[in-house]
């Protein structure tokens, strides 16, 4: 058994962790928070925009434009969302689990390039050979803000449209709420109904629509000059969602690390009450012994 000291220094050793997990787990909410009163801001915005965008090009454009109709390309763009650091529960691995269900499901005859936001990802592709790793972006984790997400929306949109990539999908955790996190495979090249958001919903109950729009110049004119812009508001809105997944996540293992913590230290509390009470009793009954032996 060992000794009260040793007990001693458990205790401090483990309380000491629990002051770390508690002040992670405290920045962490407030990350949280801020991230959701982003999203809260954005996700109207965000949506309506591809919806206007779907109906717009559904009444404008005819199916054979490069931005509605899959190329005959080999190759298919993923934009991976990560974290560049641990400490999260499993959200980098329900990310990566749903990463792997699409490489799986994808044809064999076609090849995944992968643009990484995050270091853990990109750790992952290089380390498994899961696709081709073409470019890694880090840093996203906070204060991103749309001019952070031209690079890549650049480094996607533009191969798309001169025939690279048949099409362009991210893969990203959805927030839902502090507790639940949703990792998504989403469609962003070419425009389909289907999203994360219900956008056929939308779409289904303005089928019926019958507004008109005029186009200046032409209409492929202004919707190649919108495209861009809109998609690198979805991209960023899909950044957002990760980050505050990622934060949620945080929150909830370091809770739960204080929590064990927590339990952890008063077990050995227990133990070492026990112990010394142990060697309390000892001591008396030796005292003891021995004035019995001097009479």
């Amino acid at each position: 058994m060992p000794s009260t000291q040793e007990f001693r220094r458990r205790i401090k050793s483990v309380n000491n962790t629990k002051q770390i997990t508690k002040a992670m787990e405290m920045i962490a909410s407030i990350k949280m928070q801020k991230s959701v009163r982003t999203i809260a801001q954005a996700r109207s915005y965000i949506q309506n925009a591809w919806n206007i965008l779907h109906m717009v090009t559904q009444k404008a454009l005819s199916e054979d434009h490069p931005l509605i109709k899959a190329t005959l390309a080999n190759r298919t763009a993923v934009i991976l969302i990560t974290s560049d650091r641990g400490l999260c529960g499993s959200y980098n691995a329900e990310v990566i689990k749903k990463y792997i269900s699409f490489i799986r499901n994808s044809s064999t005859d076609i090849e995944v390039d992968i643009i990484a936001i995050g270091k853990v990802g990109a750790a992952y592709v290089k380390r498994y050979k899961l696709g081709n790793l073409v470019a890694e972006f880090k840093g996203l984790e906070s204060n991103v803000s749309v001019e952070d997400i031209i690079p890549i929306s650049k480094l996607t949109n533009g191969e798309f449209l001169a025939g690279k990539y048949n099409k362009v999908t991210i893969i990203y955790s959805h927030f839902v709420s502090s507790l639940k996190q949703t990792p998504v495979v989403k469609q962003i090249l070419p425009i389909t109904a289907d999203h994360i958001d219900n956008t056929d919903l939308w779409i289904a109950a303005n089928s019926n629509d019958e507004t008109e729009f005029k186009f200046e110049p032409d209409p492929a004119a202004v919707i190649d000059g919108i495209l861009l812009q809109i998609l690198r508001v979805q991209l960023y809105g899909a950044v957002l969602e990760a980050n505050a997944s990622e934060h949620s996540a945080r929150m909830v293992a370091m809770k739960s690390a204080t929590d064990n913590a927590n339990s952890l230290i008063d077990e050995l509390t227990l133990i070492y009450n026990s112990v010394r009470q142990d060697n309390i009793t000892k001591e008396i009954a030796e005292i003891a012994g021995a004035a019995e032996a001097m009479k």
